[in-house]
């Protein structure tokens, strides 16, 4: 049995202030929005060969302020980009919070961390970890 990965959901505070952040810094199209059936906004963007779900709370929910990297879930995301130095200057010219400038995590391996729209960790790597 083989599992391949469709998407990754992304609750977030602001989602016009992510989906800012994901479709025009990023660059990854929206492919479709809907409404579910609990009154969630949710826009779903083609992130390569994967998804990226970007959803709100349902209405009147109060959401956590704030990231936690303490607390249980995704950690953080990554994306391949074709060149790492220029995605970090580019990047950083937008004013995107760069954690990380780009390093070595291991030998021949080169990585960069930035923090998404509601402080979510994005490490951005230069090729395919193996």
């Amino acid at each position: 049995m083989e599992f391949n990965l469709h998407h990754i959901a992304i609750q977030t505070r602001d989602l016009d202030k992510s989906l800012l952040f994901y479709q025009d810094l990023l660059g990854m199209p929206v492919l479709k929005r809907e409404i579910s059936p609990k009154g969630r906004v949710i826009v779903w963007l083609k992130a390569g060969e994967g998804r990226l779900e970007l959803y709100g709370g349902k209405p009147g929910q109060q959401l956590s302020p704030k990231w936690n990297q303490d607390a249980i879930g995704p950690l953080s995301l990554g994306f391949i980009v074709p060149d790492l130095d220029r995605a970090v200057q580019y990047l950083k010219a937008l004013d995107v919070s760069i954690v990380k400038v780009p390093y070595e995590p291991v030998p021949g391996e080169r990585a960069a961390m930035i923090s998404g729209p509601d402080g979510e960790e994005i490490v951005l790597l230069e090729k395919p970890v193996l």
